[in-house]
């Protein structure tokens, strides 16, 4: 296996380095690819100055979102670096080798794997969640609203289906997008992050490709990793509410493209989301509650 770490970054320099010099020396990288998404600040240069040796630096020529930009990563690990497999790392993560290296010995165990993963922790060290089921549009809408999310949650997610704890492994739909390895053939074959969407939904239109070609993910329940969650999506996006009209953008994509929804199921959607906008103004607005 030859396994190339790109990190995605977006104004964002300071934590991109911190993770580069913290991943550069492990014994199970052959190379780390930073990729800068066109940032409107000092990152390129900072950046810049970090490549050499095992380490390389790409400026993308527009912030096209998350997947454009590790789009860009992934072909240059494969089709330059000739890397057979890809650790896809947000900068606000930390892992240790132990865990990279139990996801790399997945790979030597199972047959048509595509993707492994390790459990989220928040920055208390909490398990947190980890994976996504690819539910169809009701139940995926569901787990979109805030009210609905909490009551019907049992039925809509597999926290609530095994332990992150149990020291084994899962077979799931998706993965959170933090942290992952990948084979960068498989992903190739598979056409790669869809483009289409900016931010947000490309683990699960990811996931739904390589289930539709008979990819199998995993999720390694005795290790883990940690993520300040959204502290990278809150430097480019800062208002919530922009954060949820990206969203909203993402699953409309999904829905229309993926599920095959009709234009009145489309109709039923949009004001399900539009609901949820009005909720959120409320509680941030007018009740001053952030997230």
């Amino acid at each position: 296996m030859k396994v190339s770490c790109i990190i995605l970054n977006y104004n964002d320099a300071q934590t991109t380095k911190k993770l580069v010099e913290s991943v550069k020396d492990y014994e199970g990288l052959d190379s780390v690819i930073m990729v800068d998404n066109h940032s409107t600040d000092d990152s390129a240069s900072q950046l810049k100055a970090l490549e050499g040796g095992m380490v390389h630096f790409l400026l993308a020529p527009r912030n096209g979102g998350y997947g454009y930009g590790n789009n860009m990563g992934i072909r240059y690990a494969y089709e330059t670096l000739h890397a057979t497999h890809v650790l896809i790392a947000n900068p606000d993560v930390s892992f240790s080798e132990d865990c990279l290296k139990a996801m790399k010995d997945r790979f030597l165990r199972e047959e048509k794997l595509a993707v492994a993963a390790a459990v989220t922790r928040d920055g208390t060290g909490n398990a947190v969640l980890s994976s996504w089921r690819l539910n169809g549009l009701l139940f995926d809408l569901l787990d979109t609203g805030l009210v609905t999310r909490r009551i019907f949650g049992r039925w809509l997610n597999d926290r609530f289906h095994f332990p992150y704890d149990s020291g084994s492994y899962a077979y799931v739909d998706a993965v959170m997008g933090s942290l992952f390895l990948a084979d960068a053939k498989v992903l190739m074959e598979c056409g790669l992050y869809d483009e289409n969407v900016f931010l947000y939904y490309e683990e699960k239109i990811l996931g739904h490709k390589l289930k539709e070609k008979g990819y199998k993910t995993v999720l390694l329940l005795d290790q883990s990793y940690l993520h300040l969650h959204s502290v990278s999506i809150k430097k480019s996006v800062e208002s919530i509410l922009k954060r949820q009209a990206i969203l909203h953008k993402s699953k409309l994509y999904y829905y229309k493209n993926y599920l095959g929804i009709n234009r009145l199921q489309e109709m039923g959607v949009r004001l399900f989301l539009e609901i949820i906008m009005m909720e959120i103004w409320f509680l941030t607005k007018m009740l001053g509650m952030s997230w």
